[in-house]
């Protein structure tokens, strides 16, 4: 994928005739997200729906919120929800679970108890309850699917909070900052007025929490204790002198807003006693020690082309696509050099690609498209060893930063290169001339005669 071009800064000079070598910004891959805002949550939490009937909840709020929806469950339609604070979008969990509700029975997904007690805690016999938990492996797979869905929001949003530079918003209690930025804003308050909320790289949803804050100073509670006051000089002379100038750590309404409740976390597994006391012996083996990443579900790198924007996830792949694309093997072309000079050839085709050079000739054109039918008509996709247009030290540098072919470099055989080849320097020692000050020498020894 071809980034931004402004991300380069030409530095030729039409009066005297020379052209220098571009500087360039970071280059990356991935696409550009930078002005799509995230959202802030899976689904709409706001309006809430009961799993069974008309009821609407709103889980911002605490007066018609996540408590008061299972609380309705239990009371009047007997539902337990089992691990409730283990659900990562409660809300999400509520929409899936009604849809199913609609067409098929309760007993279908839940467990069915007998208890001798009403909802209401008045004793009666067999009265029948249901649990709604990770024991059904359709709810277990939904638990976890909504896991990686609001873990993958949090970071996007994360990201884009620590980044965005348009975030415009008067401050709390002065009206002559306004801040570019959500960290900056979060220090402000710290800095000058001494409200701690957290550490900017540790918070997320940012924008919900100040208006949080903001509305509890409106309503004149303190953030700490929750009380009410009369006025607002009593509410901040009462967080000024009692040290209540930060958000309650027992309101649990505020873990959302910090990035480290949202780590998934996974129950210990059951170990017998007998295989406990065999892993806690001294010469314990290690033979099985890599056994923690059995689980690893990670995604597989791909590869672009140093040509256009084809990509593969295996790199003997992508250098036969070269071959049959562009006519440039790669293993020919690098034959013979030593790993550093390799990671100069790969970095030096990137950036002439990017600043739309020609590799061989150096020739500049306008759009990528004319260069590519220029490498093919002239055949330029072969580069030249004997020219040191690409042995240059600018070039030990990425010319971008997720550039996956650099990895790959050490599979090329490398037996015939011998080490000095492999180095690619000379390294000559300097001879030391040590002169010794003969009566500064003597002055020193003067503190020793006893």
């Amino acid at each position: 994928m071809e980034p931004d071009a402004t991300n380069s800064i030409s530095t030729d000079d039409p009066a005297d005739g020379l052209s220098r070598s571009t500087i360039m910004g970071p280059l990356n891959f991935a696409k550009d997200t930078s002005a799509m805002e995230p959202p802030t949550s899976l689904v709409n939490e706001r309006t809430v729906p009961c799993m069974f009937c008309s009821n609407i909840y709103d889980f911002h709020s605490r007066d018609n919120g996540v408590d008061q929806y299972l609380a309705h469950l239990y009371l009047v339609h007997r539902l337990i929800v089992g691990d409730v604070k283990e659900i990562a979008c409660l809300a999400s969990y509520c929409y899936y679970w009604k849809d199913k509700f609609h067409t098929e029975p309760v007993e279908k997904y839940c467990s069915a108890m007998l208890l001798n007690q009403l909802p209401d805690g008045t004793c009666s016999n067999n009265e029948k309850y249901f649990l709604l938990s990770d024991i059904e492996p359709l709810d277990y797979e939904l638990r976890q699917r909504l896991k990686k869905e609001k873990l993958e929001l949090v970071l996007a949003r994360h990201q884009f909070e620590r980044t965005d530079r348009n975030y415009r918003r008067d401050c709390l209690y002065c009206r002559d900052f306004r801040s570019e930025t959500r960290p900056d804003f979060i220090s402000h308050l710290y800095a000058k007025h001494f409200l701690q909320l957290g550490k900017s790289e540790h918070l997320v949803f940012v924008d919900e929490l100040i208006e949080t804050v903001q509305e509890k100073l409106n309503r004149l509670i303190c953030l700490f204790c929750e009380k009410i006051f009369k006025d607002r000089p009593t509410l901040k002379e009462h967080m000024r002198k009692k040290g209540h100038k930060r958000i309650n750590p027992d309101n649990h309404y505020y873990d959302r807003f910090f990035l480290v409740n949202y780590r998934l976390k996974q129950k210990p597994e059951y170990v017998p006693i007998a295989q406990r006391k065999e892993e806690s012996r001294v010469f314990n083996s290690d033979d099985d020690s890599d056994s923690d990443w059995s689980d690893w579900n990670g995604e597989e790198q791909t590869t672009t082309c140093l040509f256009c924007t084809h990509s593969e996830a295996k790199i003997d792949k992508l250098k036969q696509h070269m071959v049959e694309t562009h006519s440039f093997d790669f293993a020919e072309t690098v034959n013979g050099m030593s790993f550093y000079q390799r990671v100069k050839v790969v970095n030096f085709i990137r950036r002439q690609m990017h600043i739309r050079k020609c590799i061989a000739c150096g020739e500049q054109f306008a759009d990528l498209h004319s260069l590519c039918e220029h490498l093919v008509a002239e055949s330029h996709h072969r580069l030249d060893k004997e020219l040191s247009g690409w042995d240059q030290p600018e070039y030990f540098f990425p010319t971008y930063e997720d550039d996956q072919f650099l990895c790959h470099l050490e599979e090329i055989s490398n037996e015939d290169v011998t080490p000095s080849e492999e180095d690619g320097s000379i390294v000559i020692s300097e001879d030391v001339n040590a002169r010794i000050n003969i009566d500064a020498e003597s002055l020193s020894l003067e503190g020793f005669n006893i």
